[in-house]
């Protein structure tokens, strides 16, 4: 984003900020509402994020010095906000242990778990960039393992959207201001492609742990992206029923071992639905940074396997640098009188 353009943004921020004290200073015991929270998210990040057509991405990995450029085709797909055509979803059999904690007037950011902080994550992202969310507390099966809800749940609501963006809680967005849509135009998302998933991590040392029997790949579904289009339903029909045995055979092994659902796309649905299936570098939407194998290091969205915990840190890094920039223009642009000259270092 241009430089000019930021302070343009920053300065219309502060006014904004400036108008919202007045009112919450004229409410000051009242709670604050929801539409608040919204707008602030929306105040924070109007500066930062990146419109859905913007021919480039610039960013820093963390290795280098560098800064890392990335370049959208020529001729992007989608140019303007899918807004509430896109839903972020949460879906759990467990309850979030910081919902316990605020009712029992214990809410403590510091000792939520991961789960807690991976789901709020989501949630400002949908905020950020005014998508749909939804947190959905899935019965649990009593012949498999839990993650088996995630096809049914996602055919139970991709009727309503263009897209749902599904994340396991331990997966984040990388970058709080960057878009979906620029995502989409970046690994050119067609029409036809129902779902799409990241490959998990695969080394010769470990050959057969992330493989099919065809010595394949899994792709990971602790990310998804599936797109409404006239084969979703079909796709997400065949994943559910798979441990039926009616349509694959076999198929009932994965209701418990791993990785349960995943295994049973990546063994059986994938190869009757191979054109409609995108498969992205583990690289782009898997894994973290430090993870060498397959160079996972989770470049848009990262998947904490381990160490879980960083899904908070991401939240809280992403936040910080929202709430500092309008703090460093204060500073930069000696806005009221805060930074002052001292031209002799004398008593008075």
């Amino acid at each position: 984003m241009h430089i000019g353009t930021v302070r343009r943004r920053l300065s219309s921020l502060t006014a904004e900020c400036r108008a919202h004290n007045a009112a919450a200073d004229a409410h000051a015991d009242e709670p604050a509402p929801a539409a608040a929270i919204h707008d602030v998210f929306r105040l924070l990040y109007a500066p930062l994020k990146v419109d859905p057509a913007n021919a480039t991405f610039t960013f820093w990995d963390g290795t280098a010095d560098n800064m890392t450029t990335l370049r959208l085709p020529a001729k992007p797909r989608y140019t303007k906000p899918l807004a509430k055509e896109v839903l972020i979803l949460d879906l759990e059999t467990r309850p979030l242990e910081s919902t316990k904690q605020y009712k029992d007037g214990q809410y403590d950011w510091t000792k939520i778990d991961h789960v807690s902080g991976g789901v709020f994550s989501h949630y400002a992202y949908a905020q950020v960039h005014g998508y749909a969310y939804k947190f959905i507390r899935a019965h649990e099966f009593e012949d498999r393992h839990a993650t088996w809800i995630k096809p049914s749940a996602l055919a139970q609501h991709i009727r309503h959207y263009k897209f749902i963006v599904f994340l396991d809680a331990d997966a984040t967005f990388r970058f709080m201001h960057l878009p979906v849509e620029w995502m989409l135009n970046y690994w050119k998302i067609e029409p036809t492609h129902s779902i799409t998933m990241a490959l998990d991590p695969w080394s010769v040392d470990e050959a057969d742990y992330n493989s099919d029997r065809f010595n394949r790949t899994y792709t990971n579904t602790g990310f998804m992206v599936v797109q409404n289009n006239a084969k979703t339903m079909e796709i997400l029909k065949a994943w559910h029923e798979c441990p039926d045995d009616t349509r694959y055979p076999g198929c009932s092994y994965w209701k418990e071992p791993k990785f349960h659902e995943q295994s049973a796309f990546g063994e059986h649905i994938r190869y009757d639905y191979e054109k409609y299936v995108k498969e992205l570098p583990c690289a782009e939407a898997n894994g973290f940074p430090g993870v060498s194998v397959s160079d996972c290091q989770g470049r848009f969205v990262r998947h904490y396997w381990f160490d879980k915990a960083n899904t908070k840190k991401d939240f809280r890094d992403n936040m910080m640098n929202a709430i500092t920039l309008p703090i460093q223009r204060m500073f930069a642009d000696n806005t009221g009188d805060i930074v002052h000259g001292q031209l002799e270092n004398v008593l008075p």
